[in-house]
């Protein structure tokens, strides 16, 4: 499958817009617009609110993780972690 990488949130929004896309990972921290800001912009797009969103961080208090899942993400993955237990998160944000 096809995987397209961003510099940044801003980057990633813009490459969202231009293409079709199956589900959107992203980190929390990133420079410009960082991920929760991506999520959100993403959830205001018509064409995007539906993705399946995965969100990737270190960080892992129940705040950032509440506030991730209202900005919408599907799914929600602490680092470090292994093959699996993404391969297992993908599955079950992508239903």
């Amino acid at each position: 499958s096809d995987v397209k990488e961003a510099e940044d949130g801003r980057d990633g929004l813009a490459k969202l817009m231009a293409g079709q896309y199956d589900l959107l990972m992203t980190d929390w921290n990133m420079p410009n617009m960082n991920g929760l800001e991506l999520v959100q912009a993403v959830r205001l797009e018509e064409k995007l609110k539906t993705i399946p969103i995965l969100m990737v961080t270190t960080r892992n208090m129940k705040e950032d993780i509440v506030n991730a899942i209202k900005a919408g993400v599907n799914g929600y993955i602490v680092k470090p972690f292994d093959a699996k237990t993404l391969s297992a998160k993908i599955a079950e944000v992508m239903g």
